[in-house]
């Protein structure tokens, strides 16, 4: 049997998911960032992409996460995020129009703070669409 560490994920409104992991793969500032069983004690900052996480069954499971944190420690992972969302729990038009309306945006003389809210929803969006492709290997929990 595969070694696994106990995985908690949550979202801002709801629990999304609790139980044991063999791997995770989450967005973090630095680009992705990779976690295994006895990992080192680690705290990092969760960015807007695409979270990845394998069951012990072997299944891969998907979700389209928001800004957070993680925290590592003792063979458990934490993670607290804005929003989490399945595949199959994702409007791929609304994303799609989403993505549309912010690329038009930042084709638009902006504030750098609109520049950069601009670029978040983008982002999100393209995110978003990415992890709703994903949406033939349903989340089964």
């Amino acid at each position: 049997m595969e070694k696994t560490f106990k995985l908690e994920i949550y979202a801002s409104d709801h629990e999304f998911f609790v139980g044991d992991a063999c791997s995770l793969v989450f967005p973090a500032i630095d680009g992705e960032f990779g976690v295994l069983p006895d990992h080192q004690p680690t705290i990092t900052a969760l960015v807007d992409g695409e979270l990845r996480f394998k069951l012990p069954d072997g299944t891969t499971k998907y979700a389209a996460v928001s800004e957070g944190f993680v925290e590592i420690i003792n063979n458990k992972v934490l993670i607290l995020a804005d929003t989490v969302e399945r595949p199959e729990d994702i409007d791929a038009k609304r994303a799609e129009y989403a993505k549309m309306m912010s690329e038009e945006k930042l084709r638009q003389h902006q504030s750098i703070m609109e520049y950069y809210q601009t670029q978040t929803a983008l982002r999100r969006a393209v995110t978003r669409l990415k992890v709703a492709q994903r949406n033939d290997n349903k989340y089964n929990q």
